[in-house]
């Protein structure tokens, strides 16, 4: 569950950030210039999360939207979440996310969490991931709780950015920090075989996926 809290701890940062940049504008309308109460905003944005993003995530997504400032916010009957939004509230949100989830990326050296980690550039649009490591420290059976921390929240970013999150995939390259030698690399979460491929093989895939990640 360290992965979950880290999440959520950058979810009330992303609350902070949406809530502080609000108030920096500060009022300067007088009462008099107070304009007529305004009917219900026009939320243009919808995001739908399907039930199986929200088990990847780990995280009760309604509960974290709230704490994002979000407030229609809908749990439907298949399981799904639907989250609707004006444009500033979209654009409030998507920066804040980001802005988390850099922070989190920086922070993942640091935390000793996981040691052979030296350092993580993640790509703009998120779907490429840069580890550097050392051939000493590292080892594949590594990669599968270490790709788990960028491809969390980079799955929630891109879900509210409004990406087919069903398909989001992270290709992970992680390379030794002196030599840059290619030590790995893999998507996150690997493709399942299809049932032909599974029958071919005679065996089940054991490639990471985020059910067993630790």
């Amino acid at each position: 569950m360290r992965n979950a809290k880290r999440l959520l701890a950058a979810l009330l940062l992303a609350a902070a950030l949406i809530f502080s940049s609000a108030s920096c504008g500060g009022q300067t309308e007088t009462a008099s210039e107070a304009p007529a109460a305004s009917s219900e905003p026009q939320r243009d944005y919808t995001v739908q999360i399907s039930k199986d993003t929200l088990r990847r995530t780990g995280l009760d997504i309604t509960a974290a939207a709230h704490r994002l400032g979000l407030t229609n916010v809908t749990t439907n009957d298949d399981g799904s979440c639907t989250v609707e939004m004006t444009k500033d509230e979209r654009d409030a949100v998507c920066a804040a996310l980001k802005e988390s989830l850099h922070e989190q990326i920086i922070a993942l050296p640091e935390d000793g969490t996981w040691p052979f980690i030296k350092s993580v550039t993640l790509s703009e649009d998120g779907r490429s991931a840069e580890i550097l490591s050392t051939k000493d420290l590292y080892k594949s059976e590594r990669d599968n709780a270490a790709a788990q921390a960028v491809y969390i929240p980079a799955l929630l970013y891109a879900a509210f950015t409004g990406e087919d999150a069903e398909s989001f995939t992270v290709h992970f390259t992680v390379k030794d920090e002196t030599t840059g030698d290619v030590l790995g690399a893999f998507d996150y979460p690997a493709a399942e075989p299809t049932a032909s491929e599974s029958d071919a093989s005679g065996t089940e895939s054991t490639a990471p996926s985020p059910d067993t990640a630790e």
